[in-house]
């Protein structure tokens, strides 16, 4: 009889055991299943659509250009600015192909963009000789692989490029146009610009103006459909 309910208590506690551990490996399963009905199918439809769409948000796909003049502070050489100081740019350039120092008999751009420094280093306006008054009208031109830049010796301007090798930016817009800029291209980008055929019938002229009333300009000189080559022309003479 003492066997019999030895045995019997050793059965319940055996069973009791299995049990626990029974309901401790449905435990996970009812978590899951709580976090399931907990989440919102709509919700994780509307997160992966956000995902989607900000992959494919790229605020520099197909830029658009309206204005029909560029500002000088807006553009950037090969990631530089148009203007330099002579230490910034010996610093980016250390090397040059070649300098020729020639005279500007119809006057400079540094006449008005550095005047204060050429009044310190040539003294105060000649009228009578068009320019300052110890000022021989020469400008140097630095030329650099497909490149070339003038200077006064203080500051160092942008004069033209070759699109083989440089770049052209519009920072406002994070436009770059290079050799790999068509015509076409050019246009959509730039629905207003002012473009003009030149004396060979394969070449073509864009012009954007560095101000509203002014006459100064950059110029985009396109060849056979493809972007040849640009500059920063004045009006001197």
């Amino acid at each position: 009889m003492e066997k019999k309910i030895i045995l019997t208590i050793i059965i319940a506690m055996f069973l009791t055991i299995i049990g626990c551990r029974g309901d401790k490996k449905e435990q996970p399963k009812d978590a899951i299943v709580k976090v399931q009905k907990n989440r919102n199918p709509q919700n994780d439809s509307q997160q992966r659509e956000d995902t989607i769409t900000e992959d494919k948000k790229d605020p520099n796909i197909n830029p658009v250009y309206t204005s029909k003049s560029i500002k000088i502070e807006n553009a950037l050489i090969n990631g530089h600015k148009v203007i330099l100081s002579k230490t910034e740019f010996d610093a980016i350039y250390p090397r040059n192909d070649s300098v020729k120092t020639t005279l500007w008999e119809c006057g400079n751009p540094f006449e008005w963009l550095d005047k204060e420094w050429m009044i310190k280093k040539y003294g105060p306006e000649n009228k009578e000789k068009g320019t300052f008054e110890t000022f021989n009208s020469e400008i140097t031109t630095i030329y650099l692989k497909k490149i070339e830049y003038n200077t006064n010796n203080h500051l160092v301007l942008f004069d033209r490029a070759s699109a083989e090798n440089n770049s052209f930016k519009i920072i406002s817009h994070n436009i770059t146009l290079d050799r790999n800029t068509t015509l076409e291209g050019f246009k959509k980008i730039f629905p207003n610009a002012e473009i003009e055929k030149l004396a060979n019938k394969n070449e073509v002229r864009a012009r954007f103006s560095l101000g509203e009333k002014r006459d100064d300009a950059f110029l985009f000189y396109f060849k056979n459909g493809k972007l040849n080559y640009f500059t920063l022309w004045w009006l001197l003479c």
